[in-house]
């Protein structure tokens, strides 16, 4: 299944768009002082500048470096499981630019993207892939990541250095935060497309970032959103939320469960009718109805 930039743009979150216009109303100002106050001294400006572009070209090729000589690099030799997906995700998703990923030790159930200039690199916690039970949970974290390259989350990486130096102050925080949380609830959704609207998968594994792949299967979906409604309400919950660049991982189940529920069934309807359409051949995808069964 290929997803058009249509497709893409239909997956993302509902409150991504209006929250990066958000982050830009605190961003533009803050880089208008700072380009004013650097007009003011010419030299000044025409020193640093290559400078600053020499230290993110040094830096990136350390970390290239660090990561090369530490890690595991996936290759059709090692883990090709892992190699395969990444192929599957660029080409479902129409992504062209380079993806490596490395595998490093750590026992967490968790992963990690790095943008690197032109190349974009995945970090793999060992945990993370000694804990994945089946190739579908592996093509969901995979999924959702190819699909943020492919959704341009990560194409303006000065705009990330600089969103995170302006984090730092903290107080424009709760301006910021939004849309890196808004970023990570479309990145789920991408990936729940890329396996089909697999709901019970996506679950499963965000299951496994909670309390690891040795008692996830433990852990009852219907318990946990039970306890995210009685947090619903309470000031301290709100204020946690806020200052987290991350979406709480409960709110991250119960947002899957939505969209596989309510908006993934037309997202499948509207790529049906795209394909028949242009080709008159019917793609293939889970049945909605299937994909949610289990929930």
């Amino acid at each position: 299944m290929k997803f058009s930039v249509d497709d893409i743009k239909a997956i993302r979150h509902p409150s991504e768009e209006t929250r990066f216009l958000l982050t830009l109303f605190v961003l533009l100002p803050m880089g208008l002082l700072i380009v004013s106050l650097t007009v003011m001294s010419v030299g000044v400006l025409l020193i640093l500048v290559p400078i600053i572009l020499f230290a993110v070209w040094f830096t990136c090729r350390l970390f290239s470096a660090w990561y090369l000589n530490n890690t595991v690099l996936v290759t059709q030799e090692n883990f090709p499981e892992v190699h395969n997906v990444i192929v599957e995700a660029k080409e479902a998703f129409g992504f062209d630019g380079q993806v490596d990923a490395y595998i490093y030790q750590d026992g967490s159930f968790n992963m990690a993207i790095m943008p690197l200039l032109r190349r974009k690199v995945i970090l793999l916690n060992s945990g993370l892939v000694s804990g994945v039970e089946k190739q579908s949970e592996m093509r969901f974290l995979i999924g959702r990541f190819v699909g943020a390259l492919a959704a341009k989350h990560y194409r303006f990486m000065w705009l990330q250095v600089f969103l995170d130096s302006i984090e730092k102050l903290t107080i424009f925080n709760i301006l910021l935060y939004p849309y890196e949380r808004a970023i990570q609830y479309s990145g789920d959704q991408l990936g729940l497309c890329f396996i089909g609207g697999d709901a019970n998968t996506a679950t499963q594994v965000f299951k496994k970032i909670m309390v690891g792949s040795e008692i996830s299967n433990k852990v009852k979906t219907e318990a946990l959103i039970k306890q995210m409604e009685q947090s619903e309400g309470s000031i301290f919950v709100w204020i946690t939320r806020a200052f987290s660049s991350f979406p709480h991982v409960i709110y991250r189940i119960e947002n899957i469960q939505r969209f596989a529920r309510d908006d993934y069934p037309m997202i499948v309807s509207h790529m049906k009718h795209r394909v028949i359409t242009s080709s008159n051949e019917p793609i293939e995808v889970a049945d909605p109805q299937t994909a949610f069964a289990d929930l």
